[in-house]
């Protein structure tokens, strides 16, 4: 197991159902008078939007909301919310939400006072200082944005997803409260949770993978274990939303310490062709691309078949296959569509998805074992033939 690592985080988390509250307190006691509060329009119909403004206002921090951020962005949808950043000047940016509105804020970060255009970093210029203090506020459980360096965005004009990857994308501070989750419908709690486990089981086997990256992955991945379809079930239940949250952090700091591979791969064409969410396209990956991957490192998919209850001693199962089951029972349990066709997928797409996939090679070489376009095409195949 390699020990080295280097890990960069965010200046400040703080965790807890209530932390929210926190927020006037820490911004004024960093001198900040003025904020923009980046959301999409389910937070704001939440209510959660207004909550943190709120609390913004009594620290007498004057506030500016931008509110109809989308949920997958492409390059003019951040560039149309970055102008609008630019012309309010904030003193920080603090965006509330899920991945989506969590990567548009920390390009904020880097990008309101500078004259750069976000497909500038995309084409090779180098990421501005990181200027604007940032926080962000996950209400959803999957992406681990919060604890990335990475900005995931679509870019519509070339019929991808980039990623811009960089320490200064990095935030302030960031405020995980799990009371922020306990409105989140079950359908999006199935898919941002199955998100998490991806990132964590993905960079579990990651060839980056390390001593501190194998330590956060396996409790990120007990928790999801645990407490994913008790989240799913009952939605008030503030300890199961207490380990996912945590669990989605910890996934997303394995991002940074390892990142993933296969499983996004495949499931970025599928973001931007036919605009499947990103939690729901990892889900339906995640079993099939194990079948592969799994085989790869029989050591470790004993100690994550153990996770889900797998007991050596007491099962007629090997780990692999045991694992695979629960993958799958894990998905029905959930309720999550496994039908690619049912997105609008046709048989005759699947083979520029096999080409996108394989051409992502930031993503496949980082793969435990080198999937050929004959497996990956095997993959979309089977989903195009689930019901």
């Amino acid at each position: 197991m390699k020990t080295a690592f280097d890990l960069s985080s965010s200046a400040r988390t703080v965790m807890g159902a209530g932390s929210v509250n926190t927020i006037g307190d820490i911004l004024k006691s960093n001198g900040i008078k003025s904020a923009a509060v980046l959301m999409d329009n389910g937070i704001e119909r939440s209510g959660i939007g207004k909550k943190v403004k709120d609390l913004l206002t009594a620290s007498s921090i004057n506030v500016s909301v931008v509110n109809d951020l989308p949920r997958e962005p492409g390059v003019p949808d951040v560039n149309a919310v970055l102008e609008k950043v630019r012309k309010i000047k904030p003193d920080a940016v603090v965006a509330v939400g899920g991945g989506s509105v969590l990567d548009i804020g920390k390009l904020c970060s880097v990008l309101t006072l500078s004259e750069n255009s976000i497909l500038d970093l995309f084409d090779g210029a180098e990421v501005p200082v990181h200027s604007t203090y940032t926080v962000l506020i996950p209400t959803t459980a999957g992406t681990g944005s919060e604890a990335t360096r990475n900005a995931i965005i679509a870019i519509p004009s070339r019929n991808t997803k980039g990623a811009i990857v960089h320490s200064r994308l990095l935030p302030d501070l960031v405020i995980l409260d799990p009371a922020l989750t306990l409105s989140l419908p079950p359908g999006i709690t199935a898919t941002t949770g199955m998100d998490a486990l991806c990132h964590a089981m993905e960079c579990y086997f990651s060839k980056k993978a390390n001593a501190l990256n194998d330590l956060l992955a396996i409790d990120a991945i007990k928790r999801i274990a645990h407490s994913l379809r008790k989240a799913v079930s009952d939605g008030s239940d503030i300890d199961a939303r207490s380990d996912m949250l945590l669990a989605s952090y910890y996934a997303g700091m394995c991002i940074t310490l390892a990142g993933t591979n296969a499983v996004h791969a495949m499931s970025y064409p599928l973001g931007t062709t036919y605009h499947i969410p990103h939690g729901q396209s990892n889900a339906m990956l995640l079993p099939f691309v194990m079948e592969y991957n799994l085989k790869a490192l029989p050591e470790k998919t004993k100690v994550i078949a153990e996770c889900f209850g797998y007991d050596s001693l007491n099962s007629s199962e090997k780990p692999y296959q045991y694992l695979i089951n629960e993958l799958h029972a894990l998905l029905v349990d959930l309720d999550i569509n496994t039908s690619l066709k049912s997105f609008g997928v046709k048989s005759e797409d699947v083979e520029s998805l096999v080409n996108a996939a394989h051409e992502n090679r930031r993503l496949m070489d980082n793969n435990p074992l080198d999937l050929s376009k004959p497996q990956i095409r095997a993959v979309y195949t089977r989903l195009m033939e689930e019901r």
